[in-house]
């Protein structure tokens, strides 16, 4: 295999698209957390399982980058410590440069006042407004169509793992519920060197900057903590060692897959390896109106849309090549039965 073969080979096979997996904990995909942004985890589930299980055993909160993502709930409390920020640059990084230089402490006062705020089940918009008065104003701003002042958003997202608390899925409206066992406000980064190899084992081979891309972190501060037990497989791109085996030889990536936007595959940063046209990759990754990729042995060979139309799931396919649409219509029929409709049509 060329080198791009062959890590594209090893990412179809990390990320389990062959549905040999029956137990959904199993997948790599939660060692990072399933991003749940526009309704992507139950399609992305679709996609690596023969059969989608109810969510009721993970936990779903915001953590990486501030998104919501799935997680196993056992390892939600020592997950606040690991995404902790490694400075006050990328603690200020990370919150979307707010005008404050400390932000470490920042992140902390947000974090412990949030801590205190929500002792019981609470809607968003009653904890920001009890928010608002117990931290200081550089981290706020007044919000028109709420017409009050809030805790900006990135900071508010970034608080609410280290504040312990967690979503209740069943809610419409965002709430939060504290977490059982739910740890102190961290102090300091532990475990971020675990996320980079998980980051890898998922995403690799690839260096400090796809890693401090993903999780919104400066590349300096990476660096500084990047493993030195991972084996580099070229001058920029490095693996664990116990995925040097499964990259060495990996599967022909003979799969056909419906990858909804946001898809684990599509958020590793390194596009251009991905989708190496240009204009390819803008309709992969549009700003407004997102769409799926098309997975054909692995190479993403277009888009596609899906909209209900009664019980039946309408989707919708603009390949970058000549194809058979046929192809899709198992897939499309598993997507429709996850979203709990009874038929689908490819066209």
């Amino acid at each position: 295999m060329a080198d791009r073969e062959r890590v594209i080979a090893y990412r179809v096979a990390a990320h389990q698209f062959d549905r040999t997996v029956t137990d959904a904990s199993r997948l790599r995909v939660f060692d990072l957390g399933l991003q749940d942004s526009e309704r992507s985890a139950v399609p992305a589930l679709a996609a690596r399982l023969a059969t989608v299980p109810e969510l009721d055993e993970f936990t779903l909160t915001w953590s990486v980058r501030g998104a919501p993502h799935w997680h196993r709930a056992d390892e939600v409390p020592a997950l606040a410590a690991r995404l902790w920020p490694l400075s006050d640059a990328d603690a200020v990084a990370r919150m979307n440069r707010p005008p404050v230089e400390d932000g470490l402490e920042v992140l902390h006062e947000v974090a412990s006042a949030l801590r205190e705020v929500v002792t019981g089940p609470m809607t968003k918009g009653e904890a920001s407004s009890r928010l608002t008065a117990k931290v200081r104003p550089e981290v706020t701003a007044w919000c028109r169509g709420c017409d009050a002042t809030h805790v900006l958003d990135p900071i508010f997202r970034l608080a609410v793992l280290p504040a312990g608390l967690r979503f209740d899925p069943a809610e419409k409206t965002v709430t939060f519920v504290p977490l059982e066992g739910r740890r102190e406000v961290p102090r300091a980064s532990r475990g971020f060197e675990a996320l980079i190899a998980d980051y890898l084992r998922l995403h690799g081979p690839a260096g400090p900057s796809e890693v401090a891309h993903y999780f919104g972190a400066p590349v300096r501060e990476v660096k500084d903590v990047w493993p030195d037990d991972l084996v580099a497989v070229s001058k920029r791109a490095w693996l664990p060692a116990d995925r040097m085996a499964a990259f060495e030889n990996p599967p022909e990536p003979e799969v056909v897959r419906l990858l909804p936007p946001l898809d684990p595959y599509l958020n590793a940063r390194d596009r251009d390896l991905l989708v190496p046209d240009k204009a390819h990759q803008k309709q992969v990754w549009r700003i407004l109106g997102r769409r799926g990729a098309l997975l054909v042995d692995g190479e993403v060979l277009g888009t596609w849309q899906a909209k209900a139309t009664g019980s039946r799931l309408d989707v919708k396919v603009s390949p970058f090549v000549p194809l058979d649409v046929d192809m899709f219509a198992e897939e499309a029929t598993r997507l429709a039965v996850a979203r709990g409709l009874d038929s689908a049509q490819v066209g």
